[in-house]
């Protein structure tokens, strides 16, 4: 089946808490599990509805056979001085990471990003140890601003973090890495 990258909106929101609750729950790329973001079905519908309304806002999901496997948020951050940049999330369901639905789902976003007039810069936070999503991140023409040593704790264990971020108000250089 031919993957399509269609709007969030367009999916009913009980559909993409189980994409959201595949990826939290089979990666450990997550600085947080899916309870602690959306507790249940109607804080993740609340959280939709107002990330619906942020200008810029870019929300994405990649569907195969009418069921989304992937999904790219750019919010937009709230504060008036932050408003020009905003926050990437992404995730691959578990049965379908490694076929390039992430690198789809990511060049969409970012597309969508280039053409709205609100943002211009774009931050994510990556695991240091998640090796394809930052080779991913880095064609894409993200670059690490810093490293967050010792940010993510699961059970006994500690990860490093990467901050990153590009620009998207018409710097070409995300454009042409692909």
């Amino acid at each position: 089946m031919t993957p399509a990258i269609r709007d969030m909106v367009d999916f009913q929101p009980a559909d993409l808490y189980g994409l959201f609750s595949d990826v939290y729950s089979s990666s450990q790329g997550m600085s947080e599990t899916l309870e602690d973001k959306f507790p249940d079905l109607a804080s993740f519908r609340k959280d939709l509805a107002v990330l619906y309304g942020l200008p810029g806002a870019v929300a994405l999901v990649v569907e195969i056979a009418q069921k989304p496997v992937a999904y790219v948020i750019i919010r937009p951050r709230k504060q008036s001085r932050l408003r020009h940049t905003a926050d990437l999330s992404m995730g691959v369901a578990h049965a379908v990471r490694g076929q390039g639905l992430g690198g789809a789902a990511l060049r969409a976003g970012l597309e969508r990003a280039f053409a709205a007039p609100e943002l211009e810069i774009v931050y994510l936070m990556v695991r240091s140890d998640n090796t394809p999503a930052i080779r991913l991140y880095e064609r894409a023409g993200f670059e690490t601003l810093a490293l967050l040593n010792r940010d993510t704790k699961i059970g006994d264990s500690y990860s490093d973090g990467l901050l990153m971020r590009t620009f998207v108000d018409g710097q070409p250089g995300w454009r042409t890495a692909w």
